[in-house]
C-alpha cells in the first residue's frame, strides 16, 4: 500500500510540474516549436514522394516492361547518367583492379602497334594474354553501372582486338614462297599459343526440367552478342538444349532462336496434349510445353552423332550420364563416344523410367552401314540415373560410381577453364550470384547481409548433401553437379521470375505453348542482358583468337 501511494504521490507531482511548464510557456516559444514541426513534416513527406516517385525508381520499374535489349539498354543508360555512373566509369582509379598495370600495358600496346613494331606487339601481347590480367575481371566493377565497366578497361580490350588485326594484316614485302610459309606459320603459331595460354569457355547448362526453355533465351542472349561459346555441355534438359543448338548451322539456329514456336509440328503437339499436365508435372517434372519442345528436338536431330554435329557445325556438345557401369564414360563427346546417337545420350542423362521405359533407354551406336546398335562394352545390366537420383545416393554408397566431376574431364580434354553456367532454376535466383547483381541501394552493409545469407544457406545445403541428410526433394530442387569453380572462372546466370505465384502456375497451363514458350525463352534472355560487359571482357578476346587461329589454320 506504501508503495502505491508514493507512485501516486510521484504521478501527481510530475503533472503538477508539466501543467505549470506548459501555462508558463511564452507564446513565442511555441511557434517556434510549431515551425519546427512543420518542418520536419514537409521533409519527411518530401523525402518519401522522392523515394516513391523519383525518376530512378520509375525507370527501374519499367526494366521489367522491355521486350528486347534495344530497349532495356536505352532505360539502363539513362539509369547510369542519372546516378553518375557515367562519371564513374570514366574514372579508372579503383582498388578493386590494378588500374596503373592495364594503362601501362594499354600505352604499350598502342605506341607499338602505330610505330608499326610487331616483334614488341607479339612480345607484349603472348606475356599478358590472361583472362583476369590486373583483375579487369572482378566482378564488383561490374555490379555497379548497367552499361559497362571502367573505360579503361573497354579501351584495353579493343586494343588487345586491334592489335590481333594489327598481325593478322601483316605482309612480307619481297617474299619467296619459303619465307612466306614461314612467316604465315609465326602467325599461326602466335594465335595457337596465344589461345592455348587463355583457355577456353564452355557453356553448362544445368537443371530446369520444369524451367529448361529458359536455356534457350540464356543461349540467344549469347548468340546475338557473338558470345556463345563453341563447347556446350549440359544434362537432361540442357542437353537437349545443347543438342539443338550443336546439330543446326547458323541460319537454322538464329531461325529456332528467334520464331521456335511456328516451327513446333502440329500432328504431333496434339497427341501431346491429350495427356494428362498435372500427372506429367508431379511424377515425370515435365511441363507440357517441355513434352512439346521434346518431341520437336526428337524430329531435329534423328539418328545424328556426336561426331555428326560435329562436322556440321564445328560445335563440341557434350552431354552428361549418370551409368551405374564403370566401362561407360560419364561425358559424351565426339571425342570419347564419336558414333554414338545424340537422342539416345540425350535419354540416358535423363534417365530410367522418366520419360521412357527402362529398356528403351539404352545408349546407340551407328554402325558405317548406317544400322543403330546397342552399346555393351561389358556384358552387365546398366541403369541410366537421371541428375537427381545420381544426386540423391548416401555418401556411403557413392563408391559405386565414379567420384571425378564430368566438368573434371571436360576441363582436360578442352583446356576449358571457364564456364559460364546457365541455372535453370529460377526459384533460386534471390540466393544465387549475388555478387553479379546490381545493387538496389548504395548502403553497403544492406548488400553485405545479402551475400552473407546467400553464402550460408548456399553452404549449409552443400554440408548436408555430404553428409546424406538432405531430403531428395531438396536435392532436386538445390543440387547439381559442382563445376571447378572458382570467383574468376565462372559466370552464373539464374533467370528470374518476374511474379512467383503467376509464373509458377505456368506450367500447369494446357495447350498455351504459343504464348508460354516464347515468354520463358525472354525470361532467359532478360537474365544476359546485365551480364553483357563481364562476358565481353571474359571472352571477347578468346573468341577472336579463336576465329583468327581457325582462319590461319585454314589457310
Amino acid at each position: 500500500m506504501a508503495r502505491k501511494r508514493l507512485v501516486k504521490a510521484c504521478t501527481i507531482v510530475l503533472l503538477y510540474l508539466a501543467s505549470l511548464v506548459l501555462n508558463n510557456t511564452p507564446p513565442i516559444i511555441w511557434n517556434v516549436i510549431s515551425f519546427i514541426i512543420d518542418i520536419l513534416f514537409f521533409w519527411v513527406k518530401k523525402s518519401i514522394s522522392i523515394i516513391k516517385y523519383s525518376p530512378i525508381r520509375t525507370l527501374k520499374r519499367s526494366l521489367q516492361a522491355c521486350s528486347n535489349y534495344q530497349e532495356w539498354e536505352m532505360i539502363t543508360s539513362e539509369i547510369d547518367r542519372l546516378k553518375g555512373y557515367d562519371i564513374w566509369r570514366r574514372n579508372f582509379v579503383s582498388k578493386r583492379y590494378d588500374y596503373k598495370l592495364i594503362n601501362e600495358r594499354y600505352q604499350d600496346l598502342k605506341r607499338a602497334r602505330m610505330a608499326n613494331d610487331s616483334f614488341k606487339v607479339m612480345s607484349v601481347l603472348r606475356s599478358g594474354i590472361l583472362r583476369n590480367f590486373g583483375g579487369i575481371s572482378n566482378k564488383k566493377l561490374y555490379n555497379k553501372s548497367y552499361i559497362g565497366t571502367k573505360v579503361l578497361i573497354e579501351d584495353y580490350i579493343d586494343e588487345v582486338l586491334k592489335c590481333f588485326q594489327y598481325i593478322d594484316n601483316l605482309e612480307l614485302h619481297d617474299k619467296n614462297n619459303y619465307e612466306l610459309t614461314n612467316f604465315n606459320q609465326m602467325k599461326l603459331d602466335f594465335f595457337h599459343d596465344s589461345r592455348q595460354t587463355l583457355g577456353v569457355t564452355a557453356l553448362v547448362l544445368q537443371g530446369g526440367s520444369l524451367f529448361g526453355l529458359c536455356h534457350l533465351g540464356v543461349i540467344k542472349a549469347l548468340y546475338m552478342k557473338n558470345l556463345l561459346p563453341r563447347i556446350i555441355a549440359g544434362s537432361a534438359i540442357g542437353a537437349l538444349v545443347g543438342a539443338l543448338i550443336c546439330s543446326l548451322n547458323e541460319f537454322e539456329i538464329e531461325e529456332n532462336l528467334i520464331d521456335l514456336v511456328s516451327l513446333l509440328p502440329n500432328s504431333e503437339i496434339d497427341n501431346i496434349t491429350e495427356g494428362n499436365v498435372i500427372e506429367n508435372v508431379l511424377k515425370k517434372g515435365y511441363s507440357q510445353d517441355m513434352l512439346i519442345f521434346i518431341k520437336y528436338v526428337e524430329l531435329k536431330i534423328g539418328n545424328l552423332t556426336f561426331e555428326d554435329a560435329y562436322l556440321k557445325t564445328n560445335r563440341i556438345l557434350n552431354i552428361l550420364i549418370y551409368p551405374t557401369d564403370h566401362s561407360i564414360p560419364s561425358l559424351l563427346n565426339y571425342i570419347s563416344t564419336p558414333n554414338v546417337t545424340i537422342l539416345s545420350a540425350i535419354y540416358c542423362s535423363i534417365g530410367n523410367g522418366v520419360l521412357k521405359n527402362d529398356d528403351d533407354v539404352q545408349l546407340y551406336i551407328k554402325t558405317p552401314e548406317n544400322k543403330l546398335i546397342v552399346m555393351k562394352n561389358i556384358n552387365r545390366h546398366c541403369e541410366y540415373l537421371s541428375p537427381h537420383q545420381a544426386n540423391s545416393i548416401n555418401v556411403s554408397s557413392k563408391k559405386n560410381f565414379a567420384t571425378t566431376s564430368p566438368y573434371t574431364r571436360l576441363t582436360e580434354l578442352f583446356n576449358v577453364n571457364h564456364f559460364i553456367v546457365t541455372l535453370a532454376r529460377p526459384y533460386l535466383a534471390p540466393l544465387i550470384a549475388n555478387d553479379l547483381k546490381h545493387s538496389p541501394t548504395s548502403w553497403s552493409l544492406t548488400n553485405n547481409f545479402q551475400n552473407l545469407m546467400s553464402l550460408e544457406i548456399r553452404h549449409r545445403l552443400d554440408m548436408m548433401e555430404k553428409f546424406g541428410l538432405l531430403f531428395s526433394f531438396l536435392k532436386w530442387l538445390a543440387i547439381d553437379e559442382k563445376t571447378p569453380q572458382s570467383e574468376s572462372n565462372e559466370i552464373t546466370i539464374v533467370p528470374e521470375l518476374r511474379t512467383l505465384m503467376k509464373d509458377f502456375s505456368r506450367i500447369f497451363d494446357v495447350n498455351k505453348y504459343e504464348k508460354n514458350i516464347p515468354y520463358w525463352i525472354q525470361v532467359g534472355e532478360r537474365s544476359v542482358w546485365p551480364l553483357y560487359p563481364l562476358l565481353e571482357t571474359r571472352c571477347a578476346i578468346e573468341f577472336a583468337l579463336d576465329d583468327y587461329y581457325n582462319l590461319h589454320r585454314n589457310k
